[in-house]
């Protein structure tokens, strides 16, 4: 019989409507500021107006969830009769959530936490919770190991990212001006991916759409190499088409494995920015 723990992820983790609608299934939201005001990140704000605000000039940026939205999170888990819970965040090397969570978790004592740092954010970030969810709801996985079990996965998850340009990493702060300048002077067109140290880090560089889709499958198929045991995951960045394409190239030449596929979330897309196209290779150890 499986355990009661509640999931709880911030908004980053760009977790499918299905998944999102679980009863055991919390989101925390982060906070986008856009023209003067914040907003609650899916909520009150959505992908769609991020691009619109930076096709106008704007510069959207975010910032972390507050004290009092963590523990208003962690009351409704307890009101809802769990006495344990999993909070993922996004890398702590790019957000305080994670040290935000786990500081308030010391302070309740209804409810026993683990708070994860993905190292990652977006779809690898939800590939971690997803996974986990589905082996407790299995009876495969109890209390005891979960901590060892989500260290195990996080090294298997693998996530890439083909991006139009550097220009909002750079206007947000996360890379330098120069870098950004030479990559849209030559039309280059950056992969990126997470670091050991959970930095967002451009791997490749590609000119044009149709390399960098090619690279993102080449990329997949070498992680997914002769494992049997996967599952896929792709998020779009206002690009549906786009990433269809690239999902249905990289099952045709793997096979057929366990897919899901989401949006970019308003957090991401201010670093971003659209035509954000991902893919994450999660292996499952037998």
């Amino acid at each position: 019989m499986s355990e009661k723990i509640a999931f709880i992820a911030d908004s980053c983790a760009d977790l499918p409507e299905e998944i999102r609608k679980r009863e055991n299934v919390f989101i925390l939201p982060v906070i986008v500021s856009c023209r003067g005001k914040e907003y609650l990140d899916g909520e009150e704000i959505f992908a769609e107006t991020i691009y619109q605000n930076q096709k106008e000039g704007e510069v959207p940026s975010t910032s972390l969830p507050t004290g009092e939205m963590v523990e208003k999170i962690l009351t409704s888990v307890i009101q809802n009769g769990y006495e344990k819970a999993v909070i993922f965040t996004m890398s702590s090397a790019i957000s305080g959530t994670w040290n935000l969570c786990r500081l308030l978790c010391e302070e309740c004592s209804h409810l026993e936490c683990i708070v994860f740092d993905s190292g990652m954010a977006s779809l690898a970030e939800g590939a971690l919770l997803v996974e986990i969810m589905e082996e407790v709801e299995r009876g495969e996985l109890e209390w005891k190991d979960m901590e060892s079990r989500l260290q195990q996965l996080k090294k298997n998850t693998h996530a890439y990212f083909g991006i139009d340009t550097l220009e909002f990493l750079q206007k947000n702060g996360r890379i330098g001006k120069a870098t950004a300048f030479a990559g849209n002077l030559l039309n280059i067109m950056p992969v990126l991916s997470f670091d050991e140290n959970g930095v967002i880090t451009p791997v490749e560089k590609v000119r044009g759409k149709r390399k960098r889709l090619n690279r993102l499958k080449e990329i997949a198929l070498e992680h997914i190499g002769e494992h049997k045991k996967y599952r896929l995951y792709f998020v779009d960045g206002g690009c549906p088409e786009m990433a269809d394409t690239l999902k249905k190239e990289i099952i045709d030449a793997s096979g057929e494995a366990r897919v899901l596929t989401s949006e970019l979330g308003c957090a991401l897309a201010a670093h971003l920015g659209k035509n954000l196209v991902g893919v994450c290779v999660q292996i499952i150890e037998e």
